[in-house]
């Protein structure tokens, strides 16, 4: 949705006979040929994911994001961790 808003900013409505209306999805999209959002971020992550796997074992940034925290969670809905919504992508 807030790319769309954005989008819909960007490529201002479309007066027609005297009445101004907003465009619809499809045409926003056929003014925009790149990528959505979402689909970007997804691909950045894999990318990311494969600079990960290339890492040094003992590197920080591949500790930091493999280590599992040992003590007591907040109560609620657990945050994801980086490498599940990677799996989702995946």
């Amino acid at each position: 949705m807030f790319e769309r808003r954005i989008l819909r900013m960007i490529y201002v409505p479309i007066k027609d006979n005297g009445m101004w209306t907003a465009r619809y999805n499809s045409e926003l999209y056929t003014h925009y040929d790149e990528l959505d959002i979402v689909k970007g971020i997804n691909i950045g992550r894999l990318r990311w994911l494969g600079h990960f796997f290339r890492m040094q074992k003992l590197g920080t940034c591949r500790k930091l994001t493999v280590l599992k925290l040992e003590g007591i969670r907040r109560l609620g809905t657990p945050e994801l961790r980086w490498l599940q919504s990677v799996e989702e992508d995946l």
